[in-house]
């Protein structure tokens, strides 16, 4: 298992500075370790601060560990969030998305927000379906939109489509079997032609709707 990381030096910094230096530290140490394996103590040692200081910030170890899981959630919903908005083209915006979940699975703090044991926790589970119900009903807007399908219909692919994304990137995460660049696009492409069926001119669009 690789070293935790080293001690930071202790350095002043403001309040609105130190919370994401200790959230950042945070993250780091409870990836490697897990929520049990690290204590209050080894994060100040690793943050560069004393245990008052770091409980100044967060009440608990908990605290930490649910400010660290939104800050992640938070970061996933705008990465993704930008590829959605960042064009008009409906097929950059899928592969766009499918990118950006790609490089979520990548960051060490994944696992605290998929992984199973930690769904088990009611907060991160109830903050971690909030970002994907938030993140699915935008891309259910932009498919009833472009797709003319009913809000329902449009919701229910799009819950699909998040699904797929996310299970296809947790799958290539543990079996790279392919570069991450071919791994979007061929997902991309997928999601594209199955959403392109839907689209109000394609063969039997009425009957679908």
């Amino acid at each position: 298992m690789p070293a935790p990381p080293a001690p930071s030096p202790r350095l002043r910094l403001s309040a609105a500075e130190r919370r994401p230096q200790l959230l950042d530290v945070a993250g780091a140490l409870f990836a490697e370790l897990g929520f049990h394996g690290v204590s209050m103590e080894q994060l100040a040692d690793a943050a560069g601060v004393s245990k008052p200081v770091l409980y100044q910030h967060f009440g608990s170890k908990r605290d930490l560990y649910l400010a660290v899981v939104r800050d992640t959630i938070t970061e996933m919903e705008a990465q993704v969030r930008k590829a959605l908005e960042g064009t008009q083209d409906n097929r950059a915006r899928v592969e766009g998305a499918i990118a950006a979940y790609f490089a979520v699975v990548e960051d060490r703090r994944f696992q605290l927000v998929f992984g199973t044991g930690d769904l088990a926790d009611p907060d991160v589970r109830a903050e971690v379906e909030a970002a994907t119900s938030r993140l699915a009903e935008r891309v259910g807007a932009l498919i009833a939109a472009d797709a003319g399908l009913s809000g329902a219909a449009a919701a229910f692919l799009a819950s699909a489509v998040r699904g797929l994304a996310m299970d296809g990137a947790r799958w290539w995460a543990e079996h790279p079997i392919v570069d991450r660049e071919e791994a979007v696009r061929l997902l991309a492409r997928l999601v594209w032609r199955g959403l392109g069926s839907f689209g109000p001119d394609a063969p039997h669009a009425q009957a679908d709707r």
